[in-house]
């Protein structure tokens, strides 16, 4: 955030994608659709759109001074840009530092009126040349276009195309090969950029730039390549809707980072699609830009990230089909807000550390899914966990609900529970073969039935919970029938007569087996 500040208007509103953004004709994918198909589920970075070829050289009319040697686009990213197959084109060598910013150059005679607004929307010391520049109808198209900031940061357009620029915005733009080098050497290109209904909020004297002082209707960019310790390739990122006080779309696809070699276990991230809808992401980022809470959702919303994979050279590591996040405040101020969280197919692969584990039990990876809804009703402080269900496929799976009353609706959480009440509480446990590949393989190692190596589980079981007196009566016997492999489930469910305070809990559970009975009264059942 303090990079977006200082960048200015030009510099401001690429840093806020991360480097660039262009427009599509078509609307981003729906959330929840598939993650992009090219030759495999998370298939790299399209190709960029070839830049025209270059014009011959040319010596503007209207200049009062040479035109400015075009600085040449960087090579396309190529389908792999970090893999063998096909060789990856070496990265370019850091940028130097920029040298002290020469004076402006005069702003040559007969310019279209257009960039004029155009240069008063880029404020002051913001410098803009250009070979050629061509106004028809309207649309200022200008070539080999170079902004140069004062700290040293530069973008260059092989060609831009303006619509309607103002001293506070501009109706759209399109660009071809750009390039942004910033101060620091680091290196952004942009195969194509695009975008409409800009407007800026000039800060009062003095302050800076907040990001929710701009607003955009729409920007995509595609094929966006960052060099530099860790390069980057993004295939395409779409905003919609940027506005202080609207909820907005936001995109991302193709997602590709190379991890410097020595990084740790994983040395390649690749994500086929990045989205959020139904968030003010302007009021957003401004928040986070000063350390506050960002502004609630005031009607649905939804988030993704879609086809995860992670790598160590040519190994996989692990991989996610998808992590999905979706909600909705109360209807007309009443009820309960609702909120959704899954993990699909979270799959992790053998390594050093795990892998004799997984050979002992016979499993070749580990695949698991997890899901859990939320139910909170503000005016009632009753925060309700419907169902949060972990799976390991092939293994066995544990599910968890509670309820609890005296939730207070804003703070900070250590003060939102305080006066939180368990008002009730169910843990079941399925076991669909994990069990029984323990006592298999205990067996084997121990030379012994598997019945008598169940048996002697049981024991451990009555001797942890104290010979089953009491409240945990019923929990030992259900727990020890599922260690004997005569059942399969195990439900435990806590319903205290009246909702006991959360605080008051490790007191209860030190009153004794009668005590805990009375105050929480547990239940358990094996089937």
């Amino acid at each position: 955030m303090r990079r977006l500040r200082r960048l200015g208007v030009p510099g401001a509103l690429v840093a806020l994608l991360g480097g660039g953004v262009a427009l599509a004709q078509t609307k981003p994918p729906p959330l929840g659709a598939p993650a992009p198909q090219a030759g495999g589920k998370f298939a790299p970075p399209s190709a960029p759109i070839p830049a025209p070829a270059p014009a011959a050289p040319q010596v503007d009319k209207f200049a009062t001074t040479p035109p400015p040697v075009a600085t040449p686009a960087p090579p396309p990213v190529a389908a792999d840009k970090f893999g063998a197959q096909p060789p990856a084109a070496a990265a370019p060598a850091p940028a130097p530092t920029p040298p002290a910013v020469a004076p402006a150059p005069s702003v040559p005679a007969n310019e279209p009126p257009a960039l004029g607004q155009l240069r008063a929307l880029l404020g002051p010391g913001v410098t803009l040349t250009y070979a050629s520049a061509t106004d028809t109808a309207g649309a200022i198209r200008l070539q080999d276009a170079v902004l140069q900031q004062p700290d040293g940061q530069r973008i260059t357009a092989q060609q831009l195309l303006l619509r309607q620029p103002r001293a506070d915005g501009i109706t759209g733009a399109e660009a071809q090969g750009l390039t942004l080098t910033d101060k620091d050497g680091t290196v952004t290109a942009i195969a194509r950029m695009e975008l409409r209904d800009f407007a800026v909020q000039r800060p009062a004297p003095g302050t800076e730039l907040r990001p929710d002082q701009m607003s955009l209707g729409f920007l995509r960019l595609e094929s966006l390549a960052v060099q530099g310790s860790r390069p980057v390739a993004v295939g395409d990122v779409t905003l919609q809707n940027y506005r202080a006080g609207q909820a907005g779309q936001f995109s991302l696809g193709a997602l590709d980072v190379l991890v410097p070699e020595g990084g740790g276990v994983v040395d390649r991230v690749k994500i086929g699609r990045i989205a959020v809808e139904g968030v003010d992401l302007a009021g957003t980022l401004a928040a986070l830009a000063a350390k506050g809470s960002p502004p609630p959702p005031r009607g649905a919303y939804a988030a993704a990230v879609e086809g995860v994979t992670l790598t160590q050279g040519d190994v996989p590591v692990g991989s996610l089909g998808a992590f999905r996040m979706t909600g909705a405040p109360a209807q007309g101020g009443s009820g309960p807000d609702t909120g959704r969280v899954t993990l699909e197919a979270l799959r992790v692969e053998p390594s050093p550390t795990i892998a004799p584990w997984l050979q002992r039990l016979g499993y070749q990876a580990l695949t698991g899914d997890l899901s859990a809804e939320t139910r909170f009703d503000t005016t009632a402080g009753r925060l309700e966990l419907v169902g949060l269900l972990l799976g390991i496929r092939d293994a066995g799976a544990l599910g968890l609900s509670v309820t609890l009353e005296g939730v207070a609706p804003e703070g900070a959480p250590q003060d939102r529970f305080q006066g939180a009440r368990l008002a009730g509480f169910a843990l079941r446990y399925l076991d669909q073969s994990l069990l029984g590949r323990l006592a298999a393989a205990e067996a084997r190692d121990s030379r012994r039935p598997e019945r008598q190596v169940r048996d002697g589980w049981a024991s451990q079981a009555a001797g942890a919970m104290g010979g089953g007196v009491g409240a945990v009566a019923p929990v030992l016997a259900a727990v020890q029938r599922l260690l004997r492999g005569q059942a399969q489930e195990v439900t435990i469910t806590v319903k205290p007569p009246k909702p006991i305070p959360v605080n008051d809990l490790a007191g209860a559970a030190m009153g004794g087996p009668e005590e805990v009975q009375r105050a929480l009264g547990i239940t358990a059942t094996a089937r």
